[in-house]
């Protein structure tokens, strides 16, 4: 508007963007540690919703999606109806490509709708494939929905206090979940306890840039070897790009009116926040992390 007027609907997206990110920040404040046990509650409610408004079980993945800007990269040969996915499945494979799964026992904790877990069944063919969540109607979901996959299981857990025997696992993924964590470290710990020795933890995430020194120095407490960090940022924004008319249409057709905003940034419409072009403090970055269990680290 001209004249110095405000426009009310430009300031009702700032107020609504500032309480979003708000919210989004609320895990790594140490000060609302204490209020920890709500935001997973509002986090299981969350994905319980979409379980429930995905009627027709179209949603089967959820991440940002994954675009490689290299010439000779070969696209990967999908199987009919997963095209609308391919850049989520781009993703997945680009993470899981860092190891090898064969005969091998993997876990991927936050995993949602199950379609990473149930590729990594099909396309990398570990011994045994486990999928745990948060959100009890997302494993229901998944055991229905993927149960025609070998190996392949999902049960409810949190991941900051995970029940499985130790050493059980030879690789953990864990992909776009962490940042709803509201005590990463608790999960991390578990990762370390979890893996074999010579384990590997592959992990995909955003952070804020203010919060990027402080997740590279979570990750350097568990006593993990490093093997690899990238940066996915631009990758990731540009599958969300060529992704989004379909992503718009899912929230049109599936979340009522009231919802729509909230589902359309939950799936980047306004670009996720990603730091391509602007390094605000508002801005995110999207990191892959490999990372291994040397033999001589203890877990007890």
């Amino acid at each position: 508007m001209s004249n110095g007027q405000q426009n009310p609907a430009s300031d009702s997206q700032g107020t609504f963007n500032s309480a979003v990110t708000f919210l989004e920040r609320l895990p790594n404040k140490k000060r609302f540690k204490p209020v920890s046990g709500f935001v997973k509650f509002i986090t299981q409610m969350f994905y319980n919703l979409i379980s429930h408004l995905d009627r027709d079980a179209k949603l089967v993945f959820m991440n940002y999606g994954y675009t490689s800007f290299d010439s000779h990269h070969q696209p990967i040969e999908l199987r009919p109806g997963d095209e609308n996915f391919r850049y989520q499945i781009q993703m997945y494979h680009h993470i899981a490509s860092s190891a090898d799964w064969t005969g091998r026992d993997g876990l991927e904790v936050g995993s949602g709708r199950g379609g990473g877990a149930a590729f990594i069944a099909r396309h990398f063919k570990p011994r045994s494939m486990t999928g745990v969540d948060l959100s009890d109607r997302a494993v229901a979901f998944c055991n229905r929905h993927h149960s025609a996959v070998d190996g392949l299981r999902f049960v409810q857990g949190d991941a900051e206090a995970l029940r499985f025997p130790d050493e059980s696992y030879d690789i953990i993924i864990n992909v776009e979940s962490s940042l709803y964590y509201p005590n990463v470290e608790n999960f991390f710990q578990h990762v370390v306890r979890l893996l074999n020795p010579n384990g590997y933890f592959l992990y995909a995430d955003m952070r804020y840039l203010d919060e990027v020194d402080n997740w590279r120095r979570q990750l350097r407490d568990t006593g993990l070897v490093v093997l690899s960090e990238e940066d996915i940022t631009r990758n990731a924004k540009h599958a969300l790009s060529m992704n989004q008319e379909f992503r718009n249409e899912l929230v049109k057709k599936y979340v009522p009116g009231l919802l729509q905003k909230v589902f359309s940034r939950f799936g980047g419409a306004d670009g996720g926040r990603l730091a391509v072009d602007s390094h605000t403090r508002e801005k995110r970055v999207y990191k892959k992390f490999v990372l291994q269990k040397s033999r001589d680290l203890l877990t007890g």
